[in-house]
């Protein structure tokens, strides 16, 4: 639970900096001088990269949360090695222990 909450409030701080950055962007644009609109283009995008890099991250943290319910109910929701099994729970353990 308290990982959903981290990123809740994540999300939150990055779409207000998203919204901030990109009205600056907005403004300079508006300007019309050749540098500013080209800053203000990059200054645009630089959020939009950003969201576009967060997204595979965010799916990987749901994925990786799907498997360990699986893991604790029983289900067999992956390959049905030990050595599957065995890198799941040392990923828990290094998690829980904040090793990595």
């Amino acid at each position: 639970m308290r990982e959903k909450a981290t990123a809740v409030v994540l999300a939150v701080i990055l779409g207000f900096y998203c919204v901030t950055i990109a009205w600056r962007g907005v403004e300079l644009v508006r300007d019309g001088r050749p540098a500013a609109v080209a800053l203000g283009v990059a200054v645009i995008l630089l959020p939009l990269v950003l969201l576009a890099a967060m997204v595979p991250l965010l799916r990987l943290a749901r994925d990786g949360s799907r498997m360990m319910a699986q893991l604790r109910a029983g289900a067999s929701g992956g390959p049905a090695d030990a050595a599957w099994h065995a890198q799941l729970e040392e990923a828990e353990r290094c998690r829980v222990a904040r090793d990595r």
